[in-house]
């Protein structure tokens, strides 16, 4: 795996909650600025008279695509993102991104995640490995630990 020239990690697994924490976490440890795409986009969608009045599903993705290729141009950062926000806009991310998607085990997604994350684990996950850069499979969910395995797969070359 050639991961010279990105200039953000992408994190993404099938809890958005253990995404958030391993990403902040991830970003202290490596010296880099972290964000969250969710907070991102809920805060780009703070005019509400705007949103009372164009709140379509088209006018839902501009505003969730422009935030997305936002971040995209960040360097030296750390993104944690859900599934939906990664799988809808995977091009534009992937460009100088390293996306590492953290497989849970099926009964952790089960206890702390949505009924949606779960009931589509199994696909999901596929997914996640065909446009992930790197996955790293955990069983043990501590945030340090978590950490600790993704700079180890990396090869220490952060």
């Amino acid at each position: 795996m050639d991961i010279r020239g990105f200039n953000k990690i992408v994190i993404v697994s099938l809890c958005d909650r253990l995404t958030k924490s391993v990403g902040k976490k991830l970003s202290q440890h490596l010296g880099m600025i972290f964000c969250d795409t969710k907070d991102l986009v809920e805060y780009d969608l703070i005019d509400k008279k705007a949103v009372e009045k164009l709140c379509t599903k088209e006018y839902l993705e501009k505003a969730e695509k422009k935030v997305v290729s936002q971040i995209a141009s960040f360097e030296n950062v750390t993104v944690a993102i859900n599934y939906d926000y990664l799988v809808h806009h995977i091009n534009i991310l992937k460009a100088k991104g390293l996306v590492v998607f953290v497989n849970l085990p099926k009964k952790y997604v089960k206890e702390k995640s949505n009924v949606v994350n779960f009931i589509s684990y199994d696909e999901r996950t596929k997914t996640l490995k065909n446009i992930s850069t790197l996955t790293v499979n955990v069983r043990n969910t501590d945030v340090d630990f978590v950490c600790n395995k993704i700079i180890t797969e990396l090869g220490g070359i952060l």
